[in-house]
């Protein structure tokens, strides 16, 4: 028997798109092929709620994502935001409380920070230094690694479950022993009990199957999509989405998130996937830029495995290090000569 991977859908919408999308028969659906939802708390609303008594009360589990609520200007948590979102954290258990709302698992999501990356460029010697501080200041990185541990010992104290999600290369930052991945972006390390590595392929053309390529084979869970637009990245096409499916499937993946849930709905591809018609026993062919994936990765893992180890990195330097120190010289009498000749003339 083909692979079957298990599915939770994401669902992303505000509070006023609840009552169009939800009804009893999708709800049935949902029950019958044990599809979990991993919901995203925008805001602790009324018919928020509402839908997620409905959800509990038809066993369909859910996942609470959690999010800046919708009114704050920012969205994501990053790596100085422990505070803030452990306040989140207990603004939503109040509401929860207060509701009757069960959850099948807390999720938590720590972005990278790419506002300077966004303005990298402006001013480039601010830029360095602020990314050389990053990677040579491995202390705020632990001490916001223990803030969120701290964070996570409490939730679980309280009984839930969590999990996390998480970018693929911060899976190679840890395979190398390093932390400078980390530390460049403002990732701190978070312990959960299940990590979702997100393989979006619609935010990685045309490097996106490469990408699922690379990674799927060492994930046990994977986010694929986005199927909704974002603003920014174009959805995912139907043969994009089965193509993904079937790759991870594949892959031996034991569960599959995936992202723009309504989206779905409204494509009609809903059923397909729920009928698991998308699986297959072999692998897809590979392509150049799987290739391309594969060695750039490579590349990178031989960086932070380096970057890990001053040690090892310092000699291999050194021999480089002399062999252009030796180019620049000779450089310098080739131009000398040159210009000792021209005068001449």
């Amino acid at each position: 028997m083909p692979h079957i991977p298990a599915i939770t859908y994401i669902y992303d919408m505000p509070a006023d798109h609840i009552d169009g999308f939800w009804n009893e028969s999708l709800i049935a659906e949902l029950v019958h092929h044990r599809i979990r939802i991993c919901m995203t708390i925008r805001d602790t609303s009324a018919a928020r709620s509402a839908l997620i008594q409905r959800l509990n009360a038809a066993t369909v589990p859910v996942v609470a994502w959690l999010v800046r609520d919708e009114l704050d200007v920012m969205r994501d948590y990053r790596m100085d935001d422990a505070n803030d979102l452990h306040a989140r954290y207990r603004e939503v258990m109040r509401w929860s409380a207060s509701h009757g709302l069960c959850w099948d698992a807390l999720g938590i999501d720590i972005s990278a920070d790419v506002r300077d990356t966004v303005r990298f460029g402006d001013n480039p010697a601010l830029d360095v230094n602020t990314f050389l501080k990053r990677i040579t200041n491995r202390w705020h990185i632990d001490a916001a690694t223990t803030s969120y541990q701290n964070l996570l010992s409490l939730i679980r104290a309280d009984g839930h479950r969590v999990e996390s999600y998480e970018i693929p290369f911060v899976r190679d930052d840890r395979v190398s022993g390093s932390t400078l991945a980390r530390r460049l972006l403002g990732l701190p390390a978070i312990a959960a009990d299940m990590v979702v590595v997100r393989l979006y392929s619609s935010h990685a053309r045309p490097y996106g199957p490469g990408l699922i390529a690379a990674y799927a084979p060492e994930c046990a869970v994977v986010a694929i999509g986005d199927v909704d637009s974002d603003g920014t990245n174009q959805p995912m096409s139907e043969h994009e989405l089965w193509r993904d499916l079937q790759h991870v499937s594949a892959c031996g993946v034991a569960h599959v998130y995936i992202a723009g849930f309504p989206a779905i709905v409204a494509h009609g591809w809903h059923p397909a996937i729920l009928a698991g018609g998308w699986v297959k026993r072999t692998l897809p062919p590979a392509e150049e830029v799987h290739h391309q994936i594969a060695r750039m990765r490579a590349g990178v893992r031989a960086l932070l495995w380096a970057g890990a180890r001053p040690t090892v990195l310092l000699p291999l330097l050194i021999p480089v290090l002399m062999l252009v120190r030796r180019m620049v010289r000779n450089h310098d009498v080739v131009s000398d000569a040159a210009d000792s000749g021209s005068n001449a003339r």
